[in-house]
């Protein structure tokens, strides 16, 4: 039984890119008998309403992101951590891993090697094995590098067609999620515009057009559901040989364009540019949202999913500790019954002390 009471939560927030991700330390009970993906699988089911107390009104934002620590699968793994999202729960996602290792280091339930350098978490995510490089200064957080999953490019050329709109063009990548890449230009959408409403309704038909006929798989993964990634780029612009910089905006259904540019969003659009045989090992991609945040994505190794060509990345993002919160929910508060949450109070479940292995070598 853990030390935190039934029905008592709690988590530190992290600013990745001006977006909140609350990365939940206690609180929570943990089917240690389940896989990290069947953990995910459960709170998206009869669990969801976990997700939904976290990132709604009137504790949350449907911006918020939300990791949830839990024991790992793999072996060699420090932690694991469960993301949820407005969208539902990825299996691979660059800022959240990057607040999640910074959660781990700042809280001290990863010991920091040194005050100043670089150390690896070894963490583990739904879809599998992430690594976070953290790098520290003065003892605290200020970088953090992550490589995760391999992206490839699903669909490319695609098109699906709008009624009052036409056609509309789009690559479908796997980046940690289906993202569905569309040319912001050839709709006329600034991105000054990316966050009005116009621009958020145009976002959902899209990606509800494409989901309307959805049926692919992921070659390792299976069944992945359907898109509920749109990315909207704008143009890139080559600095120097194998340098690039762009501007791009990740909506998230429904709804939401997050503050970053997200780590997914920016692997994705180098995997897009690898298939079209514009980029290789070692091209870098500047990636800007119309927020003004920038995560920077480099190429490090070409491989295959299946049958798809793929490529691994490094994504680097800063994040930063802006509160540590505890949250206790009596069992007469509304929202208990409102999301479904009696599951959190009840003595017998599995709460654990500390998700987190100590030294795995």
């Amino acid at each position: 039984m853990s030390a935190t009471d039934p029905g008592t939560l709690e988590w530190m927030d992290v600013a990745v890119g001006s977006d909140i991700h609350r990365v939940v330390f206690a609180g929570v009970p943990t089917d240690a008998t389940r896989s990290v993906r069947e953990r995910m699988e459960w709170l998206s089911g009869p669990g969801d309403g976990l997700r939904q107390l976290l990132i709604e009104p009137p504790y949350g934002t449907p911006t918020f992101c939300v990791d949830l620590l839990t024991l790992p699968d793999d072996p060699e793994a420090q932690a694991a951590f469960i993301i949820m999202e407005v969208m539902g729960y990825p299996f691979f996602s660059g800022s959240n891993t990057m607040a999640t290792a910074c959660a781990l280091i700042e809280s001290g339930r990863i010991p920091g090697t040194h005050p100043d350098g670089t150390q690896c978490l070894r963490l583990e995510a739904p879809g599998g094995r992430v690594d976070a490089h953290v790098q520290r200064r003065d003892g605290q957080v200020v970088r953090v590098t992550v490589e995760g999953d391999e992206a490839f490019v699903h669909r490319a050329d695609a098109r699906v067609e709008l009624p009052g709109l036409g056609t509309v063009a789009y690559d479908l990548v796997w980046s940690g999620g289906h993202y569905v890449m569309v040319n912001a230009d050839s709709l006329g959408l600034r991105p000054a515009d990316a966050g009005g409403a116009d621009a958020l309704a145009l976002a959902a038909r899209i990606i509800e057009a494409v989901q309307a006929d959805f049926q692919d798989l992921h070659p390792r993964l299976g069944d992945v559901g359907a898109p509920r990634f749109l990315h909207w780029m704008w143009p890139e612009t080559e600095t120097s040989p194998g340098s690039l910089q762009a501007t791009g905006g990740t909506y998230g259904h429904p709804g939401v364009l997050w503050g970053c540019p997200t780590g997914t969003g920016t692997v994705a659009r180098l995997a897009r540019r690898m298939h079209r045989g514009q980029a290789g090992v070692g091209t870098t991609l500047r990636n800007t949202s119309p927020a003004g945040t920038t995560f920077e994505g480099r190429v490090i190794e070409q491989s295959r999913v299946g049958d798809y060509p793929s490529i691994r990345t490094q994504v680097s993002g800063m994040p930063q500790v802006v509160g540590r919160c505890r949250l206790s929910l009596p069992a007469t508060s509304p929202v208990i019954a409102e999301r479904g949450l009696e599951w959190l109070l009840d003595p017998r479940s599995g709460l654990i002390d500390d998700p987190v292995r100590g030294d795995t070598g």
